[in-house]
């Protein structure tokens, strides 16, 4: 009976931990906005990757090179990099390294949390600011590609402070999560869930 009822316990904690995990729902599931940002930066990879493979076929059968399809191809990836850096992080998708967070106190894993968010959202508010100054700079000059496609490359750049501000509004939320004492680097979905029928079960048993 006591082991029953200290393995009900254990699953009851970790249950509270989860719905605590699922408080997170807004930093994880992304609006219609961030899906189509998502979707068209998956457009501009499988374009890029679609314009490579022609040119190659293109250079090994034929003989022939397409000088703008280089361009062509760096100026997608570069747009599909900066549009998803901000989604990324809200689908936990950037790199985390927890092996010393983890063996700290939950007070100064919440200190090194905030520190994180705070770091981040100076990085990309320098990046913004930046940036900006830069397509400004651009689209005064009239600058444009070297290839035949003549792209403004004021255009090309705009790309920047978009994905600078999506990066801010993440790291924005990790320090409002993190200053609600929540890991907001943690998917709100753990790896190894707890089967809801089985604690159920559990609970009942500890109540014979």
């Amino acid at each position: 009976m006591d082991n029953i009822l200290a393995k009900s316990d254990v699953f009851i904690g970790e249950q509270k931990m989860i719905r605590k995990q699922a408080e997170k729902k807004s930093i994880s599931h992304l609006n219609v906005l961030g899906k189509i940002i998502w979707s068209v930066a998956t457009l501009f990879l499988l374009l890029s990757t679609s314009i490579m493979i022609v040119e190659g076929l293109s250079r090994f059968f034929f003989n022939v090179s397409y000088f703008w399809a280089e361009e062509l191809v760096r100026f997608l990836m570069v747009w599909a990099f900066f549009l998803t850096l901000g989604i990324a992080g809200f689908r936990f998708y950037h790199i985390r390294t927890e092996l010393l967070v983890q063996r700290l106190s939950a007070g100064v894993q919440k200190v090194t949390w905030l520190l994180a968010g705070v770091a981040g959202m100076t990085f990309a508010g320098i990046l913004f600011y930046s940036s900006i100054f830069q397509v400004m700079r651009l689209h005064k000059m009239g600058m444009v590609s070297e290839s035949n496609l003549e792209i403004p490359l004021w255009i090309v750049s705009l790309v920047v402070p978009v994905g600078a501000l999506a990066l801010f509004m993440y790291y924005f939320m990790v320090a409002v999560y993190a200053l609600k004492g929540i890991d907001p680097f943690v998917s709100d979905e753990p790896e190894e869930g707890i089967d809801e029928n089985v604690l159920n079960a559990v609970s009942k048993g500890a109540q014979l």
